[in-house]
């Protein structure tokens, strides 16, 4: 008899950085400039860029800190599906939400508990059974504290929209106006 335990693993990598000094402001504008051109995200290297970018900005580095993120029914359910032939949800991340409300996070969760402010996908790729999703906010995104993160499949643009696939708590996480902030996910299949 085979015993198989896979299970998804998911990290969520929250940084900050000032952006009071015209380098770190020059950076941002390029890694939003790259983010706008998405019709280049399949193309060897737009990753690589990206990371690169978010390298140089680094060096502004006010704070960073790494969660661990609940996998949902519903998200799960989409992967199950997907390998059924259910066309329903394509099974793409494509937004991740920020939330005010420090509930606790459940299984059961369809949404963020208290959802503030979501932004699209700024790069995503996989290795092996690995898959990387980043999330780019500037500094005149949004600003706040911020206690729930989620990553939603097929969301658009309004809050609450799509299948949530993780849901983090983040302790806390406070960004200023003159901050740019990325989350980093990180979900490995074993």
């Amino acid at each position: 008899m085979i015993k198989e335990h896979t299970k998804i693993i998911g990290i969520h990598t929250f940084t900050t950085y000032d952006m009071e000094s015209e380098m770190a402001q020059a950076i941002e504008k390029e890694i939003l400039f790259h983010i706008s051109t998405k019709s280049l995200w399949n193309a060897k290297g737009y990753r690589a860029r990206y990371l690169e970018l978010v390298g140089q900005l680094r060096k502004y580095m006010t704070k960073e800190k790494i969660v661990k993120n609940l996998i949902t029914t519903r998200g799960r359910s989409v992967i199950a599906q997907r390998l059924a032939n259910d066309t329903t949800y394509t099974g793409i991340i494509n937004y991740g939400a920020l939330g005010s409300s420090a509930t606790a996070v459940a299984n059961a969760d369809t949404q963020l508990t208290a959802e503030v402010f979501r932004k699209v996908v700024a790069s995503a790729s996989t290795t092996n059974n690995i898959a990387f999703i980043d999330f780019f906010y500037s500094k005149a995104d949004t600003n706040g504290t911020y206690q729930e993160f989620g990553t939603f499949i097929d969301g658009s643009a309004g809050a609450n929209t799509g299948r949530i696939f993780t849901h983090a708590l983040t302790g806390g996480w406070t960004k200023t106006s003159s901050e740019s902030m990325t989350v980093a996910c990180q979900y490995t299949i074993t």
